[in-house]
């Protein structure tokens, strides 16, 4: 399938000017080893693409979900001695002319991309980078075979293979929470020689009962930022007739990807950093996260009593409410950065592979010519 598409991609003709019953066809055959710098050059950007999603789109933000921004205070005090009374006069006997308090905000270290990847490096090396990969991997796996099985389940009872998805991906979500804590955990605490299985273990279910409702408020997020867009492109708007097809089209792709855009700030970012705050407060305590984190929420944590619905209620509230606005601000600044970084890296890589196939067809204009009428 592939050789035919290029094929007829570096494929070429042309009709002669002096002759209207001669035609010229240039037939161009595309080998593998032609085609291994496309092949090459599209599995190098594919790894960065996926690398920058991960380090910077899980490891960093997940850092910027959790850090708290620390204060440092500065007194300064003017002290003078009476030198009528005593001369040499100890410094206690001194008396005070002035006291200054100063607080200076630090700027967070999640805000600089940059500092945040050499911080990364500094703690676990090159491969920092791709810190809780084995874990995130695992989850993925268990999180696929949970919702197939639930989806096959429901579709063979309900008939409806898509209402089924749906469902079951929540319910995977719900029920894998604990996996998903275990590779938050990995990713801010201080490199562990812990397994991801022993983290696991360190569980029970009343932290499952915890976790439940920030993955049930997340995967609800998700389904309406990812399918509320695509239902108004379908469903809402100028209809689609006659010549005004274009225009009528652009208007749905504006509205839906502004939809998109206001859903993922006001819904998915709350529900995805709530969630992430959550996971990160059960932490077991000789564990050090590697940003600053207060996981007990300004206290409010310890105040709360888990075991009943209104106590995790309050908790998943508290998890939102203690990140602030400046956090907040930070972590949009944050993801519009990486986007900027991911369509970067994309259009260059079109750049890069459009110019690489245009110059294999180019270079096809002198293979075997067919001449027919002569």
């Amino acid at each position: 399938m592939h050789g035919e598409v290029l094929h007829h991609l570096v494929r070429r003709g042309y009709e002669a000017m002096s002759d209207s019953e001669s035609r010229q066809t240039i037939v161009a055959e595309v080998s593998a080893v032609e085609m291994l710098p496309i092949i090459l050059t599209g599995a190098l950007f594919a790894f960065i693409l996926a690398s920058v999603r991960y380090t910077l789109g899980g490891v960093v933000a997940s850092l910027a979900m959790i850090e708290e921004r620390q204060t440092t205070v500065v007194e300064t005090r003017t002290l003078a001695i009476d030198e009528k009374e005593d001369p040499d006069a100890p410094l206690d006997k001194a008396r005070l002319i002035d006291e200054e308090v100063m607080v200076i905000n630090q700027t967070p270290l999640t805000s600089s991309i940059r500092k945040t990847v050499q911080h990364l490096t500094s703690i676990g090396g090159f491969r920092a980078r791709w810190r809780g990969l084995g874990c995130a991997l695992i989850y993925n796996l268990v999180h696929s075979l949970t919702v197939s099985f639930i989806s096959m389940a429901i579709a063979a009872f309900t008939g409806l293979p898509v209402v089924g998805r749906v469902f079951a991906n929540i319910a995977a979500n719900v029920l894998c929470a604990r996996i998903h804590m275990v590779w938050t955990h990995t990713v801010v605490s201080e490199p562990s020689s812990m397994t991801w299985s022993q983290r696991l273990s360190q569980t029970d279910r009343k932290t499952w009962r915890v976790l439940a409702l920030p993955a049930f408020v997340h995967s609800i997020a998700e389904l309406a930022t990812y399918g509320l867009p695509v239902a108004m492109f379908l469903f809402v708007g100028p209809e689609i007739t006659g010549d005004m097809d274009n225009e009528h089209l652009l208007a749905r792709g504006a509205m839906s990807l502004l939809a998109f855009i206001m859903l993922n700030v006001l819904i998915l970012l709350p529900a995805t950093v709530t969630r992430t705050r959550v996971e990160a407060s059960f932490l077991p305590e000789e564990d050090k996260t590697i940003v600053p984190f207060d996981r007990t929420f300004n206290g409010a944590i310890n105040m709360l009593s888990l075991d009943t619905r209104a106590g995790r209620k309050s908790l998943f509230i508290e998890a939102w409410r203690s990140f602030d606005m400046a956090s907040r601000i930070r972590l949009v600044k944050f993801f519009v950065k990486e986007a900027a970084i991911e369509l970067f890296f994309s259009v260059t890589a079109t750049i890069a592979i459009g110019a690489q196939v245009v110059a294999l067809g180019m270079s096809k204009d002198n293979v075997v010519v067919a001449m027919d009428g002569m």
